[in-house]
């Protein structure tokens, strides 16, 4: 049975997910409520999280760590825990900090800024959006060491190489290709690693336009809306005749495309062949995040110039550690040029971060295939139910097809779009429900909500949301490798009237 079934207190707001691992990177909205607390930053609710996804709330060691800085170095103005005395440097950098202080201890390094509210918070979005975080076994270990710690988290490791062996596992997918891989920190450091490095190169010919191939996820959406100076955005991921349209007039000031594959929430996947065509044609370079699936599941390198995959999802399996991976494509008209760029800007991910991936890593191909296969059971559930307008999944997609590494193999994420209430719905089902995806568990997210919430709450929002496709009552979900039977009648149950 599944265990949120038994044991229900598992699904209580605000407790960890994975439950009672203190490195869980999601956490339990099972309300309606429960979403809107969190996202409206209610005291009800978030006094109530245990943990968070670590880009948007900071895991407990983190805070405790900064509540030691504060009873023993006296600090009583804004600090920031991040990955390297190198990130730090960056953001002093990037701001024009001109009073700081870096603080070193035992591995942890502290950016303390003077009291500005407004600087404060641009250093908060940019460690959001870039993901130059501490890891949780970081600040673990260095509460260890200070004596607030009696011991660590107990879980399986692999502690012989590694790296080698996560590099080794990833590099396998690839195949003759054989692509440079750099880990980091996180998903969203890769992401900005290689959007980064090509922007870069390319500012220095005057290319500065940046184009969005896609709905993207909120990060990768801020990314370029922060940090380019100009970019052009196509919400519909497989409309390359606007792309073509939009090269035609500006190729000349285009400085690269980011797109998500398959897209994040709705699954689509454009013709890459046809894609590969247009960009070398104008010679534009590609990035491509292939979170949503993986590199067990596809392979676009004979179409991109780079990939980047969040390791945190299903490479890992069990949402308890942050990482990321740029996958360079060697044949990249760019690759000599990103390479040292990209090794430069990337934030290393911690020892003890690689080997629990490299333990958890050996099960990648066995995990997506087992995911996959309830995909398809439940598409075909849902695509019957009256109470469900619509199911995306990459199923109905026969250009995910040609990029997929095995025959009938599923991206591992699937979304409905609800017509009945919501509210009911999501409050009456037994499942795990909150942030992320990519885990052998079950895992139900209103992603509209906690990625668009800003544009929930207004009637314009919401209008430009169903322009593109996405309604406030689309579920995500993130399929695990339970008996697809059990997850079958806990849907069933939610969606009687």
């Amino acid at each position: 049975m599944l265990q949120e079934i038994n044991e229900p207190h598992r699904t209580l707001c605000g407790e960890r997910i994975p439950f009672e691992n203190i490195h869980a990177v999601s956490v339990s909205l099972p309300q309606l409520s429960d979403v809107i607390g969190y996202e409206e930053k209610r005291t009800e609710t978030l006094s109530r999280l245990k943990s968070g996804y670590p880009r948007f709330v900071a895991h407990s060691y983190i805070a405790r760590i900064l509540d030691y800085n504060r009873e023993t170095r006296k600090i009583d103005t804004p600090q920031f825990i991040v990955s390297s005395r190198k990130a730090a440097n960056t953001i002093v950098q990037k701001f024009s900090i001109q009073k700081h202080e870096i603080v070193e201890d035992e591995g942890i390094v502290t950016l303390v800024i003077p009291n500005l509210k407004d600087l404060e918070k641009e250093i908060l979005s940019f460690i959001q959006h870039t993901g130059c975080l501490a890891s949780s076994r970081m600040a673990e270990d260095f509460l260890l060491k200070k004596g607030i710690l009696q011991e660590i988290f107990k879980e399986k490791v692999e502690k012989e190489n590694p790296v080698q062996k996560i590099l080794s596992t990833l590099s396998s997918f690839y195949g003759d290709s054989n692509p440079e891989i750099l880990l980091s920190v996180s998903g969203m450091n890769g992401v900005y690693s290689a959007f980064e490095s090509l922007d870069r190169i390319q500012r220095n010919k005057g290319k500065t336009v940046w184009i969005r191939l896609g709905w993207l996820y909120v990060d990768n959406i801020r990314i370029l809306e922060k940090y380019t100076k100009d970019s052009y955005v196509i919400h519909d991921a497989t409309d390359l005749e606007n792309l073509e349209q939009f090269l035609k007039q500006n190729s000349k000031q285009v400085a690269g495309i980011i797109t998500e594959c398959p897209t994040n929430p709705l699954l689509l996947v454009p013709d890459y062949e046809k894609l590969k065509s247009i960009v070398d044609q104008y010679q534009i370079p590609l990035i491509a995040d292939i979170s949503v699936a993986g590199s067990a599941v596809i392979n676009v390198l004979p179409y991109a110039d780079v990939a980047v995959e969040s390791l945190t999802k299903f490479a890992c399996g069990n949402g308890d550690l942050m990482m990321g991976s740029v996958i360079l494509n060697k044949g990249s008209y760019w690759f000599s040029e990103i390479l040292p760029i990209c090794k430069e800007l990337i934030e290393a991910p911690y020892l003890r971060d690689c080997e629990r991936l490299a333990y958890e890593i050996q099960g990648y191909e066995e995990r997506v295939l087992r995911i996959s296969a309830n995909v398809k059971r439940l598409a075909e559930y849902f695509s019957q139910q009256p109470g469900i307008r619509n199911v995306f999944w990459t199923g109905s997609s026969e250009n995910f097809e040609k990029i997929a590494r095995l025959p009938d193999i599923q991206a591992g994420v699937l979304s409905i779009e609800l017509s009945i209430p919501l509210e009911k719905f999501y409050d009456r089902l037994a499942l795990l429900k909150g942030p992320s995806f990519g885990t052998e568990f079950t895992l139900n997210m209103l992603y509209v909500y906690l990625a668009h919430y800003e544009l929930v709450i207004q009637e314009e929002g919401r209008k430009f949301l169903k322009e593109n496709g996405l309604d406030p009552n689309l579920i995500r979900i993130s399929v695990g490798i339970e008996n697809p039977d059990l997850l079958i009648q806990e849907y069933k149950k939610a969606l009687e009237t």
